[in-house]
Parts: C-alpha cells; structure tokens; sequence
C-alpha cells in the first residue's frame, strides 16, 4: 500500500495537469493575499457590528456589497459545523429569534460538507478559498474537454475562480457558483459515455447537481440550473441521431439522482416554507427587480464610479458581477469561431438574455417571467455568475482561435477598438450620472478606472505587432492581470486588525442561562449563534411567519420589514422596546445589549439594571423575564434543564410550557413515551405533565425526512456503485501503462509555455 501511494504521488508530480491545477491555486492565494499572506482581517465581524475596534493600512471600507455574508453566512455556517462536530445533524437553529430550522432555512448551507470549515477561526475565508479552487478546477477540466489548451484551459480556470460574483459578494449566494462548471462537467462526462457507448458516466452530473444544491441558495442554484439545461440541450444534438435518445435518458438520470441525493435539504426547506415568510419571493414580489443600462458599463469597468457601495453608480443593487474587458474581447472573437458553433452560439444567447434580462432592454421582463419560477427569483442581481462562465468559457474558445487563425486576429483588431469606444461611452455617462469619484479613494479608483484602458493598449500593440506566441503570451497575461487587480481590491478594504470588546458578552455567555437577549445596533443578528446565545433579534429569509407577524404587532412596529428585526439605537427603537417591554419578557428576554451611551428616559424608566459593560457596550438586565420552562403549577421543581431536556417534579399533573418556536416535526417524549405538543400562543410548546418525576426531552426532525434519507442514502449507493467500473478501467490503464514506455510527446510549436508540453488524452473537440 505505501508503494502505490508513493507510486500515486510520483505520477501526479510528473502529470501536467497537476502543474495546471497548482498554478490556479497559486493565482486564488494571491488573489486573496491580503488575508493569507499579510494577515488582513476576513471576519465581516468588524462590519456587520459595532463591538469591534479596528486598525486600517491606507483606507477601511465595506468590502462586501451584502451584510449578509455578516449575519447569516458566518454565525450560522459556525453553527452547523459545531452542531455537526458534536455529533448532531443540523436541523435546528435555537440561537435566532423564537428558533427556526437551520438546515431548511438553507443559506447557512448547513448540509453542504465544507461547512466544516467553519470550526476553525478563518473558517470563512477557508470556506471561500474552497469555493474559488472547485470552480477554478472544474472550470479548467470542463474547457479541457472542449479541445483548448491546457495553458488556456488554467487561464479559463484562474478567470472564473476569481469572477466578480465572488469578488463583490461573500454571502450564501457565491455557495453554488463553484459547482455549476462542475455539473456542466458532468454533463459532458455524460454525453461522453454515450458517444462511446460506456456504461454510467452520470455519476459527477448527480454529484454536482446534488452539491449546487446544497450549497444552500435557490435562486442562484435555479438559474444556473437553466443555463446546464440549455448547454445540455445543445451538446445533446451533437450526438449520432440514434445515440440522442440513450443521451437524453443518461441526462435525466443523473439529474434525478441529484435530486434523489439531495432530497433530505430539499424536505427540510419545503416544510420551513410552508410556514414561513418569504417576503418577495411570492407572486412575483422580487423578479421584477432591474439594473439602471447606464451602469452597463460596469460589466467590463467595475470601479468605474468607485469602490463597492461607493456612490450611485458604483455597484448598483443588482449588480453582483463583471467581466473584464479584455475577456469581453477575446468572449467576442470566441463567438465567431467555426468549431463547436452550437455551443458558441448557445453561450451568446445565454449571454444577451442575461443581459436584457437584467436591464429590460425591450421589456423582455414580460417574456423572463413566463419561465416557470423566474418571477419569484430577483433575476437581475443572480444572473451574473451563470454569464459570466458563458463569456469566460467564449473567451476561452476565442483564445484558442486566436493562436490558431491569423484572419482571426485581424478581427481582433477591430473588436479592440469598439470595446474602446464603449469605454469611453460608459466613461462619459457613469460621470453624468455618478458625478466624480471623491474621497479617500479617489487616486485607487483613478488606477481602477484606467486599467481597462491601458490593457486595451497591450492588446492593441500585441496584435498589431506579435503574433504566435508572443500575442498570446501578452492577451493572458492582461487577461490574469485584470483579474487578478479587480478581485484584490476589496479585500484591502479590510483591517489589518480587529479587537473585540468582549465584557458585556463574556458576561452574557456566563449569566444568561435559557433566556434571551435583545441588541440595540450592537451585536446585530445573528451573531448571537457565533458566541452561543440567545438572541431574540434575527435576520433571514425564511423566517418563521407567526415571529414576524409577532414582531410587527408586538415588539416593533416601527420596523417596516419585520423578517429584519434588527433594532438600533434609535429612540424610535428605544421607545418600542420601552411600550413592548412586558411582550419581550414574555418571550424570555432577559438582557437588553446597548451602545455605551445614555438610554433614552422612556427606556431608562422600565426598571432596567446595568449588569456589565465595555468599551462598546452596556447590557442592562430587565426586571421580570419570563423562564424558558414554567408550569402552570407553581409548586412544580424544574431541574437539569437544557433547550432540549428538562427534569420535572409535580405534586399533581400540571402543564409545561417551554419558550421554543412550535412548528411541525417537533417531538417531545415524557419519560419515554410520546407526548402530543401543542401551543398557547403559536410561539411557544405546551405539553401535559404527569404527577410526580418525570423527565421530559425534545427533538426536531422535517416532517418526511426519515423518507428524504432514506431515499438519498439509495442514491449515494447507486451512484459509488456507478463510479465503480471507472476505477476499474483506470487501474486497468494504469497496469498496462507501467509495462510499456510511453513515448515522450513532442511540444507544439505554437505553444505558449511548457504548461502545454503533456496534453491530457482525454481533451476532445466536438464540431
């Protein structure tokens, strides 16, 4: 065994590809320098709260265009690695609001296995570092298969894993982005199989499916579905007549597989929706949503009117994406090449929809909405990563055509001047609309917004006076480097340190027992998952319904959107809280968290005591909180109590009333026997309790999950067992390959560097 390991690793050494594959995770890590190499602060901690104090370089800033990635991505993700660490699945959250399920709720992504990453203290900056690696990898494997290079194939695979979604946003909505090259994959894989009349081959299509899945946002995931669906379409054709049908079949079922695969997820979400409030994403309340067409732009001149969230026009609401310009270039020269015209043809499309979509260019909304689901889906901001592959994998064809088709550049010529004058137009209207860049960053953002510029001159004088490989050497390197800048810059928006101011919640973590605490603008939701308390405030969508409806009529009904029950130090807040103070502690709050700074009277009257303080806060005790546990018997002795188990003495049968969010799939056994729950107010669980000792446990699980895992534990066995006849086959290729000399392969004189010295045998081109 420890030869064939040595054996294993002195081949992958020697294998090109493995060269390809560190160079794509050597360009992720200098991406994100800031943080691995030089220590820059990754916790969105210091700005989604405020009890950090922080220590900037040149400039801080948001570097993020969602809060989110704040308040749901990293408390929640930290929570189901514990949960899962500690032997337990994920199924519930009791740290946010009344509770609510946690893996149904989806965005913290609670199933998905790399949320293990969230043990470790930059366990979001691992988390993104693997998202970025798996679309980098897959995006190289799935060009390959197109025929291109494997110099062009890592360009292909460093460009998509460092695509502007990734860089302008770290919330649940990147989650699935690293596997849609994958699923794409898979269907070529597939198709593949058919081609070659091999048995299975849909094993990575379920695989990947299932993971877009459980990467934990629907919308995304949904929309990127429709983009594998029509590439499969059109790559479906270029099949034999008569192996269509098998193809379409082989399709189908690996997709149902990844459904089958990932149906514990898909229950658990469906039963949280049927009870839960959805805000928009009903009748059509979020699609729609679109982007002004003066900030088009944008797409190929990202900083143009200054960094993220920097002024009107700087990342619009629903931008979350750009491609670069020289990618845009050599995407254009990709369109009209005459290999793989189909698909060539399909990614154009995929792209103008996108775009009309987004802007409603021709009212096309009316047309995008009749698409079954896409009226509930806020389009215009979660199309951009499903368009940005199909521009990145164009230009990766038109890469390729470039180094083949003198006529081709020459059309390159004429390209690189008109991007020019649409630069120069975007130029001229982002500034009318925008007004100029000021502040701080005024001098980066001049850097920023000239680097298209000057990379359209490289380009230019490359094709003008290189040819070969000069001109290719010179288009991936602008290529790389533009992404390269474009996805750092955010990153140093953040800190080189951060200090928590830790009084009020170490207190808190030590006092606050079963009860629940409210913030005031300090430790917004959810962080209270983060440190393991209870926190009454939340943030997320789905939340349960009956708590919204409750928050709106009953603890704040300033707040316009009560599925963000986030409260600040307002005295519009002050004074909700201080009229609702009696509702808060029915609910079992018990600490109210506040800015050091004096309380409005109408609070300071309600009996409140200062309990502990710090730098950046003050925690005030309230004077009658109600217990998690009480009986209706007041006689009753509550012992050894837990948010799941409780012993219970009565002198006679009494009623126990436990403060968790009642929803169905929610048990309790009183002394081993099943107990009907039921609730008084729909935000509590009341049980009977017998005379005498009794000892009383709680669980969740999504009505029909135990079907749900049943049914996707069959899968997970069909699809190891469809995997199996392939590794079969390679060891099979392996044994005859160590008894013969393979000849060494002679280099293309075309070719760039040595990357391309050991083309795959695998990589196909498909006319």
């Amino acid at each position: 065994m420890t030869f064939g390991a040595s054996s294993w690793f002195a081949t992958q050494r020697r294998s090109p590809t493995w060269r390809h594959l560190v160079i794509i995770v050597a360009a992720v890590l200098v991406a994100n320098g800031a943080f691995v190499f030089l220590g820059y602060e990754s916790s969105p901690l210091w700005w989604t709260t405020t009890i950090a104090s922080r220590v900037c370089a040149w400039t801080c800033g948001l570097p993020s265009v969602d809060p989110n990635v704040g308040f749901i991505t990293q408390p929640q993700g930290h929570l189901a690695a514990v949960t899962l660490l500690h032997g337990h699945l994920p199924w519930w959250n009791y740290f946010e609001g009344m509770g609510q399920p946690l893996a149904g709720e989806m965005q913290s992504a609670a199933l998905l296995p790399l949320v293990m990453l969230f043990v470790f203290p930059a366990g979001l900056l691992l988390f993104h570092l693997a998202l970025q690696v798996i679309a980098g990898f897959s995006t190289y494997f799935l060009v390959r298969r197109l025929g291109v290079t494997s110099t062009i194939a890592t360009v292909a695979g460093i460009l998509f894993a460092l695509n502007g979604t990734f860089a302008w946003i770290g919330n649940a909505v990147v989650n699935p982005i690293a596997f849609l090259p994958l699923t794409l994959l898979g269907v070529e894989i597939a198709l593949d199989s058919v081609r070659e009349n091999r048995r299975a081959g849909w094993a990575l299509l379920a695989v990947a499916v299932a993971l877009s899945i459980y990467a934990g946002f629907p919308e995304t995931t949904y929309l990127d579905g429709l983009l594998v669906l029509g590439w499969a379409i059109t790559r479906l054709f270029t099949l034999a007549r008569t192996r269509r049908r098998p193809g379409l079949w082989r399709l189908a079922w690996g997709g149902g597989v990844g459904l089958a695969l990932s149906l514990p997820l898909i229950v658990a979400f469906y039963d949280f929706t049927k009870s839960a409030d959805v805000g928009g994403h009903i009748a059509g309340g979020v699609g729609a949503g679109t982007t002004a067409v003066s900030s088009l732009n944008l797409l190929i001149n990202p900083y143009l009117g200054g960094m993220i969230i920097g002024g009107p026009s700087a990342t619009p609401h629903n931008f979350l994406g750009y491609f670069t310009v020289s990618v845009l270039v050599v995407a254009l020269v990709g369109v009209g090449g005459r290999t793989l015209r189909p698909l060539r043809l399909f990614l154009a499309g995929w792209t103008l929809f996108g775009l009309a979509g987004a802007l409603n260019l021709l009212d096309i909304h009316r047309l995008v909405d009749v698409m079954p689901g896409v009226g509930e889906i806020a389009f215009a901001r979660y199309i951009w990563p499903s368009v940005e592959l199909a521009v990145i994998v164009l230009a990766s064809l038109g890469l390729n055509d470039l180094r083949q088709s003198p006529e081709r550049r020459r059309e390159a010529k004429w390209l690189v001047g008109a991007v020019g004058l649409l630069l120069v137009t975007g130029l001229i209207v982002v500034h009318q609309v925008a007004g100029p860049v000021s502040g701080s960053d005024r001098a980066v953002v001049f850097v920023l917004v000239m680097i298209p510029f000057l990379a359209l001159v490289a380009m230019g004088y490359a094709l003008y006076f290189h040819g070969g490989s000069g001109l290719q050497r010179v288009i991936i390197a602008v290529m790389v480097f533009e992404s390269l800048v474009y996805f750092a810059v955010p990153t140093y928006r953040n800190p080189t340190s951060t200090t928590v101011a830790t009084g009020s919640i170490s207190y808190l973590q030590e006092n606050q027992g079963l009860n629940r605490f409210i913030s005031l603008g300090v430790l917004t939701p959810n962080w209270g998952a983060q440190y393991s308390l209870f926190e009454l405030n939340a943030v997320d969508l789905p939340l349960p319904a009956a708590f919204t409806s409750y928050v709106h009529s009953s603890l704040a009904p300033s707040l316009t959107v009560p599925r963000r029950f986030t409260l600040s130090f307002s005295t519009t807040s002050q004074q909700d809280v201080a009229a609702h103070l009696h509702n808060y502690e029915s609910l079992g709050v018990k600490y109210i968290l506040t800015p050091p700074a004096k309380l409005d009277p109408t609070l300071a009257k309600t009996g409140l005591v200062l309990v502990a303080h710090d730098a950046r806060s003050n925690l005030y005790r309230l004077p009658n909180p109600s217990a998690f546990y009480a009986t209706t018997l007041p006689t009753c002795v509550i012992t050894d109590a837990t948010v799941d188990h409780v012993n219970v003495s009565c002198p006679s049968a009494t009623t126990l009333t436990r403060l968790e969010m009642p929803m169905a799939g929610w048990s309790a056994h009183v002394n081993g026997h099943d107990v009907t729950l039921s609730s008084s107010t729909g935000l509590d669980q009341t049980l009977a309790v017998p005379a005498g000792s009794s000892i009383i446990s709680f669980s969740f699980l999504p009505p029909h999950e135990s079907i749900a895992i049943t049914i996707s534990l069959v899968a997970a066995l069909m699809t190891a067992l469809s995997a199996w006849p392939l590794r079969r086959r390679r060891r099979a290729r392996r044994g005859s390959a160590s008894r013969r000399r393979a000849p060494t392969p002679s280099r293309a004189s075309d070719d760039v560097t040595t990357l391309d010295r050991d083309e795959p045998a695998d990589a196909r081109v498909v006319t």
